[in-house]
């Protein structure tokens, strides 16, 4: 009995995470959705699609003829089954929205709500869920962080929104012009993605991703200072369709790993400059611009060296 309670428990789907389609059809018995319900780019669908191909190849004609429930079904053969009214629409599983059902076979490739919703997703970037203060920087829960202070957030439809941190903004203060990738250019995680003008220099930041770049932030392009005002919401400067995106993920500081290396790349700033840089060694708020607080040489020291240049 205490086992059957335990394995039972171990079914419940914890506070903000998903059933994976597979296992709201019913196919499989527990599997949390990873990948933002984007079926097309998700390495687990793939594995269970070609799963079901094979399983299908074994069994004898014969044996199906007699017996055609024993041919195993997909997830979207399984949806298909239920009632049309029970046919959820992946933006009601996602919580996108309250109630809606699906009304092209889920084939979300060809459906115009989905369309529409795509372009209304990418348009407006989802509201940071909390941020913390680490010595005078801020960390937002929710985004995956890359070492040269770029920052990845995957999105509804499995594509990623992009942007600085809170750390290279201010380490690059007001900004003259921001340079993002152009919309279809493949990007790589590690490599050059954004450059940024200011007062006649010119700083580089690396992208976080690997993928091709569908949408640029117009506003960051007309007003730069949207970035130093937020840099985690309205001043995100590109999405991005991924190509690797488990893989690089893997690659990326998140949570309390990412709290730990603010703090670390805190600790490094404060020894790297003079102490009066620094308005509280103690973990107060640090200048907004760094850059008219050094001399030319010595910023451009500083950005290399904590942009991972």
């Amino acid at each position: 009995m205490e086992a059957a309670v335990k394995k039972e428990s171990m079914k419940i789907v914890p506070p903000g995470k998903k059933k994976c389609v597979w296992m709201e059809a019913g196919v499989v018995s527990y599997k949390l959705c990873d990948n933002n319900y984007d079926c097309p780019t998700c390495q687990y669908d793939h594995a269970m699609q070609a799963k079901v191909a094979r399983q299908r190849e074994e069994i004898a004609p014969a044996r199906v003829e007699a017996a055609p429930d024993v041919l195993p079904t997909t997830w979207v053969e399984k949806m298909m089954q239920l009632p049309a009214t029970r046919r959820k629409c992946r933006y009601m599983l996602t919580g996108e929205i309250g109630r809606k059902i699906c009304p092209n076979a889920y084939e979300c490739g060809s459906c115009s709500f989905d369309q529409m919703m795509q372009e209304r997703i990418q348009a407006e970037p989802l509201p940071a869920q909390a941020q913390a203060e680490v010595g005078g920087f801020r960390v937002a829960d929710g985004y995956y962080y890359h070492e040269g202070h770029t920052w990845a957030r995957p999105e509804y439809g499995g594509r990623v929104r992009v942007g600085m941190d809170d750390f290279a903004q201010k380490l690059l203060g007001a900004m003259s012009g921001i340079e993002p990738p152009s919309v279809g250019q493949e990007i790589r995680q590690g490599d050059v993605g954004i450059r940024i003008r200011k007062d006649g220099e010119l700083a580089q930041l690396l992208s976080p991703i690997d993928g091709i770049v569908t949408h640029v932030n117009p506003a960051v392009l007309n007003s730069p200072w949207a970035v130093n005002q937020s840099p985690y919401e309205q001043g995100w400067l590109f999405i991005v369709e991924p190509s690797k995106l488990r893989k690089n993920l893997k690659d990326l500081y998140y949570g309390d790993e990412a709290v730990k290396y603010f703090g670390e790349e805190r600790d490094r700033l404060l020894s790297t400059l003079h102490p009066d840089m620094a308005l509280a060694a103690d973990g107060g708020d640090w200048v907004g611009d760094i850059f008219n607080e050094l001399e030319r040489a010595k910023w451009r020291k500083v950005v290399k060296t904590f942009l991972r240049i």
